[in-house]
């Protein structure tokens, strides 16, 4: 792509105010991220990445970074080049980078998120350095402290019959980070973050839930997906008027849960990765979230642990179909956009599971 296409895209792929999840509603047409995206392993160097953290860290410097194998790698994100590194010292890190030329919007959130949870007691990460992209062929990263454990996802591929034990343990961990309180609503402003100030973009829950909602609806329109009724039937039920979307106090919503994105020993979880899409927000918002991921029946094991440790609101279940919905309507938006360049088997299977959730909620609101 020319300078200019990524100038233009650069203009609004930072600015979240009218995001619900920003993989889904960033400001990139399916083409322009299979072609910024896709590749995105392979944008520099390993002599080139080491010489540009070194220069963002301070104190501590890398030795160097552990070949990249994108067979053997647990978690590498569908956003970022993740690379291992070994510091003098001989302490490893995590590097997140960006692809070259593209701005971040939300890699300061991110650590000041991370941090609060780890301050919180939870098995999070600090961050060494965060670089922004400033021109030209730069480009953003985010070194980050190395946590131990192996991906759920990994682990549970080799030791199956370790689910059940598992599920109530995500479940008891997430209730935990539900405790933390934050300001505002919807994803964080990313320069307030820069000090370590966690606010969110919206000033009513209700109005972080509603962006990015008449993008999603449109796409699913166009693919078939929804009807014309039922599209503005659930415009009505995201309206300003429904009462299960007034929130006085917003807590910390990781919004991305899943398998991947959390280390286990088998026991216990030992770390909470990729804070990239977390937001401030209903606790209900990210149990809708981790739902989406999975099969339904999925979620009992999880619930279990959750009120182990969290209170059940008496409304759960209308909240919990209501944001289910939502993110059902912005994850099958992605996936179908998404699904243009990336036809893999994991993609249709994504797709179909969105479907029986879609199904699931529209007959619990007679739509």
């Amino acid at each position: 792509m020319t300078n200019l296409d990524m100038e233009k895209i650069n203009a609004g792929i930072a600015d979240r105010t009218d995001v619900f999840y920003w993989q889904t509603d960033r400001a990139v047409d399916p083409v322009e991220a299979g072609h910024i995206w896709a590749d995105r392993h392979r944008y520099f160097t390993d002599s080139e990445l080491v010489e540009r953290v070194n220069t963002a860290l301070s104190d501590a410097k890398l030795a160097g970074i552990e070949p990249l194998d994108l067979d053997a790698q647990t978690n590498l994100g569908n956003v970022n080049s993740v690379r291992v590194g070994t510091l003098v010292s001989g302490k490893e890190v995590i590097l997140r980078c960006h692809p070259k030329g593209v701005r971040n919007g939300y890699f300061h959130a991110e650590a000041a998120a991370s941090h609060l949870a780890k301050e919180t007691g939870l098995p999070s990460y600090d961050t060494l350095a965060v670089h922004d992209y400033e021109n030209g062929e730069d480009f953003a990263f985010h070194v980050l402290e190395k946590l131990s454990g192996t991906a759920i996802k990994k682990w549970l591929e080799a030791h199956p019959d370790d689910e059940a034990a598992l599920l109530p343990q995500i479940g008891r961990m997430m209730a935990r980070l539900h405790q933390v309180k934050v300001d505002g609503f919807g994803p964080f402003d990313n320069e307030c973050a820069k000090t370590g100030e966690l606010v969110g973009l919206h000033k009513t829950f209700g109005e972080a839930v509603r962006a990015g909602l008449p993008f999603n609806l449109d796409v699913l329109q166009k693919e078939g997906v929804l009807t014309d009724e039922q599209t503005s039937a659930i415009t009505k039920l995201f309206g300003d008027d429904n009462p299960l979307l007034t929130l006085e106090q917003g807590v910390l919503v990781h919004n991305d849960f899943a398998d991947w994105n959390l280390l286990t020993d088998g026991k216990d979880v030992t770390g909470i990765l990729d804070w990239d899409e977390c937001v401030s927000g209903d606790a209900v918002s990210d149990i809708a979230c981790w739902s989406t991921f999975f099969d339904p029946e999925r979620l009992e094991g999880f619930l279990e642990g959750y009120w182990q440790v969290a209170d059940k609101p008496s409304d759960f279940q209308d909240r919990f179909e209501l944001l289910r919905l939502r993110y059902v309507l912005s994850k099958m938006t992605l996936r179908l956009r998404r699904y243009t360049w990336e036809q893999t088997d994991f993609m249709r299977e994504k797709i179909e599971t969105g479907k029986v959730h879609l199904a699931q909620s529209m007959e619990y609101f007679g739509i």
